[in-house]
């Protein structure tokens, strides 16, 4: 397609209208916003299973990686009328999320240079009662992406002493998210209580390596457990979002046996795609696997409020 400023583009029989196709949004790797187009489009399949019926903020980068970036969780105005929304109360607003139902609003999406995507761990049909919980974990200043790897497999041990199957997924950066199916009947404030209660538990096994400590400066050399991520409202990299990294890198789903040897520099926008075509999506299990917290909850009742 030859680039233009503007130009319309026809997907699934629909016309979406398209700027600054050759925009360049990660200078390093010289990809463009209409890379970004091409991949929303194509790993369509594979984003739709995890982003649909969730209420979605993004992450717009108008100039590029380096130009500066802005949040936005409410709908603009002009969302053409493909895009479907949930109003969602706030405090005393109300904020009109975007749903991506479809493959349009990824594309539509791609032109806003929404580089990342956030969906919520709930569906909007069940906004209060999440379907996943995730172990978010950040390296501090000291660490690197073996320490966070090192952690993943020990919440691994935690989780599968507690009878419950996890998955894991890079983040994009140096982090590792590792995700948690479970049936949508606990509310956030259970499943963030879980979180940090295992936190604290490999915290006092592994003080050299684990922290719970919020205040930054604090964490120095360990590996931080984020259980706030898991209240609502409160989102991380969608899988096979990708990320404001100098190489493109995607926060992919990976097995727990790809985890012992793979980098986050290894799954970027050049390869992704070809990753999906000929590997399943390790995180699609779970969509099938929504497990009970109930004996896991019991286990560790002593440390859960």
């Amino acid at each position: 397609m030859v680039a233009d400023k503007r130009q319309t583009v026809y997907i699934d029989g629909q016309e979406v209208e398209i700027t600054n196709w050759d925009k360049v949004l990660w200078p390093e790797a010289g990809w463009t916003k209409g890379d970004l187009i091409r991949y929303y489009t194509l790993a369509a399949p594979y984003l739709l299973t995890h982003l649909r019926d969730r209420p979605l903020t993004v992450t717009r980068y108008p100039e590029g990686i380096y130009g500066g970036s802005f949040y936005q969780k409410n709908c603009p105005a002009y969302a053409p009328s493909f895009v479907e929304t949930v109003p969602i109360a706030s405090g005393e607003k109300t904020i009109n999320y975007i749903l991506v139902q479809n493959r349009l609003t990824l594309v539509w999406l791609a032109n806003q240079a929404c580089i990342e995507l956030h969906p919520w761990l709930s569906r909007c049909s069940h906004a209060q009662f999440p379907d996943w919980l995730v172990f978010d974990l950040d390296p501090a200043e000291g660490c690197d992406f073996d320490d966070t790897r090192e952690i993943a497999f020990l919440v691994k041990k935690a989780l599968d002493e507690l009878g419950l199957i996890s998955y894991p997924k890079l983040s994009g950066a140096t982090g590792i998210h590792v995700y948690v199916p479970v049936q949508p009947k606990y509310p956030y404030s259970v499943t963030s209580s879980f979180v940090g209660a295992i936190g604290k538990i490999l915290e006092a096994v592994y003080p050299a390596k684990v922290t719970t400590e919020r205040l930054v400066k604090n964490r120095t050399g360990r590996v931080y457990i984020d259980h706030l991520q898991n209240l609502q409202g409160k989102t991380l990299a969608a899988p096979y979002s990708p990320r404001p990294h100098p190489l493109g890198t995607v926060a992919a789903p990976v097995t727990w046996e790809e985890l012992k040897v793979v980098y986050p520099h290894d799954i970027h926008l050049g390869n992704v795609l070809t990753r999906l075509q000929t590997n399943p999506d390790p995180l699609a299990a779970g969509l099938d696997n929504r497990q009970s917290l109930d004996e896991a909850l019991a286990a560790i009742g002593a440390a859960v409020t």
